[in-house]
């Protein structure tokens, strides 16, 4: 795993120093992050992971929570290759609901995180680990209503892509290709940590902005097939 993790951080260099990489959307808050002037919960979906790549490449220190999966594995040794910091940790499957994944602990080292520092990125994929794709789990929302932290949907799509048969539809990008990565507008949480409604109402928010951003990228690079919502396996 650990070879395959050095082949991708070296393959994922190469795409982005190849690539045409256009940047639109909140390019004032990107500037501030990248200056290491930010605090915000960074989220994209678990298909589209690799972008995040390129924001650390462009100078964006960045905290990210990874399961205890195989996958979570593999994610996190080649994403620690790129400077990030992870927590490890991952959201309560509703059907197994005895087996522990340390998603608690990794809750509380998040809050911590944000709470802590005044400027940090926190990078999560709302629908991991497991999906459904495209579907926003509470975790973004709990950790930005209990920290203040507002949440910045992030996005990247490219005409021409790697694409897996996987529950998350994962995306990875080719050398040389034209990669549109789009910053939407900074989601301030709601007050009030007791309001279940307002929470639920934030959670959707943040999940109807997402897949905005992702299909305004898809349509940007003109893909054939446009990011959708699927079911969990």
């Amino acid at each position: 795993m650990r070879v395959l993790a050095w082949l991708m951080y070296y393959y994922l260099r190469l795409v982005w120093f190849t690539a045409r990489v256009q940047v639109s959307g909140n390019t004032d808050l990107r500037a501030q992050a990248l200056q290491g002037r930010a605090r915000f919960v960074y989220a994209l979906w678990h298909g589209r992971l690799t972008g995040v790549t390129y924001d650390a490449l462009q100078g964006a220190t960045i905290t990210g929570i990874a399961s205890r999966s195989g996958d979570g594995e593999f994610a996190t040794r080649f994403l620690e290759l790129f400077g990030f910091r992870l927590i490890r940790g991952s959201s309560a499957n509703p059907n197994k609901p005895t087996k522990q994944k340390g998603g608690a602990a990794a809750l509380v080292a998040a809050l911590r995180f944000l709470r802590q520092t005044d400027n940090g990125i926190l990078a999560l994929t709302p629908d991991g680990p497991k999906g459904p794709r495209g579907v926003c789990q509470h975790g973004v929302a709990a950790i930005a209503v209990r920290t203040g932290a507002p949440v910045v949907p992030v996005a990247w799509s490219s005409k021409y892509t790697l694409t897996f048969n996987s529950w998350d539809r994962a995306l990875i990008p080719l050398p040389f290709s034209r990669i549109h990565l789009i910053w939407g507008q900074a989601l301030t949480p709601p007050a009030n940590m007791a309001d279940r409604t307002a929470i639920e109402a934030f959670r959707g928010e943040v999940e109807r902005a997402l897949l905005d951003v992702t299909l305004e990228a898809d349509r940007n690079a003109g893909r054939a097939e446009p990011f959708c919502q699927g079911e969990a396996t």
